[in-house]
Parts: C-alpha cells; sequence; structure tokens
C-alpha cells in the first residue's frame, strides 16, 4: 500500500531529475497524486508532453506501487 506522504510528495523529493521536475511542471503536475487524478488524454494534447517523458512517469509509478492503479483509473 502507498503511504498518502509519497502522493503528495515533491518529485524532487522522490528523486526525480531536475529536467523531469521543469517538464512536469510545465504540464501542471507537481505530485505523484497530480498524475494519479491527472486526464491522460488532455495531458497529451499538451504541447509540453512528451512519450519519453510519460516513461518516467510510468517508471517513478511502478517504483512506488501505482502503476497498475494508475492504469485502470485511465481506462474507467
Amino acid at each position: 500500500m502507498v503511504e498518502i506522504t509519497n502522493l503528495k510528495s515533491s518529485f524532487k523529493k522522490l528523486g526525480m531529475g531536475a529536467q523531469f521536475i521543469q517538464q512536469a511542471e510545465r504540464l501542471g503536475v507537481h505530485t505523484l497524486g497530480d498524475i494519479m487524478k491527472a486526464n491522460l488524454p488532455a495531458l497529451k494534447q499538451n504541447k509540453e508532453f512528451t512519450y519519453s517523458w510519460y516513461i518516467d512517469v510510468l517508471n517513478l509509478l511502478k517504483k512506488h506501487n501505482l502503476l497498475r492503479k494508475f492504469q485502470e483509473r485511465q481506462w474507467s
């Protein structure tokens, strides 16, 4: 089970690099919780979205045992 604090932790605190953090900020996401609530189709329409950044997101979600929950929310 994921701790609530992880959902509210900044990407910097979670060990993400500056480039990832800057791109996330341009996309309007600042925490794992923001990603979990994000509307993926809308996020993909943002000119700042890249699939390389998205792969990093998926890896981060997997590291924190959130990937399956994220995928389920996107398909529901």
